[in-house]
């Protein structure tokens, strides 16, 4: 009876878990949640500041990401036999290449897009919650390039995650 490889399973368990709450996460968010607030102006920010301080959405995402990602490596770097050039160039390899290089481009993008695009909207919306009143020009200024940040993450985030999924859950079998 072959023995069990206690730590394959658990990080096969951390990268599938954490990349289903981040892709989960990605969804809601990018077709829910934020289209959502941008519609409900400043009734949203109650609903936006629990999410964000109380939740932790901003944080939980980094950190699931950032758990997928490394779990990832690990395993890529198990399965290839230490990056052997023989299994990344088999159909199998590459897929899981292609998956793993789309992942990282998502992960880092959420840094280069939404982390910018959420402090903008938070800060704006502390800003108006401070000094009351309606929103300077300035201030719809800065949410509305923020919501461009956001929009463009859905646009490109979400495919790559997806891409990296469908790489993920089909490369055993190439």
């Amino acid at each position: 009876m072959a023995t069990l490889d206690w730590t394959l399973i658990l990080l096969r368990i951390v990268h599938v878990g954490s990349a289903m709450v981040w892709f989960g996460g990605a969804i809601i968010g990018g077709f829910f949640l934020s289209p959502t607030a941008s519609a409900l102006g400043d009734s949203a920010q109650p609903f936006m500041d629990h999410l964000m301080r109380r939740r932790r959405m901003g944080l939980v995402f980094p950190i699931v990401g950032a758990l997928t990602v490394l779990a990832g490596a690990i395993l890529y770097w198990r399965d290839s036999g230490g990056l052997q050039p023989a299994w990344i160039a088999s159909p199998t390899g590459l897929a899981f290449t292609v998956g793993g290089g789309a992942a990282i481009a998502s992960f880092a993008l959420g840094f280069v897009l939404v982390a910018p695009g959420v402090a903008e909207q938070t800060a704006v919306r502390n800003e108006l919650a401070v000094g009351g009143g309606p929103p300077s020009a300035g201030q719809l200024d800065r949410l509305a390039h923020a919501d461009r940040l956001m929009r463009l993450a859905t646009r490109v985030d979400l495919p790559l995650i997806l891409l990296a999924g469908l790489m993920m859950s089909t490369a055993r079998y190439l």
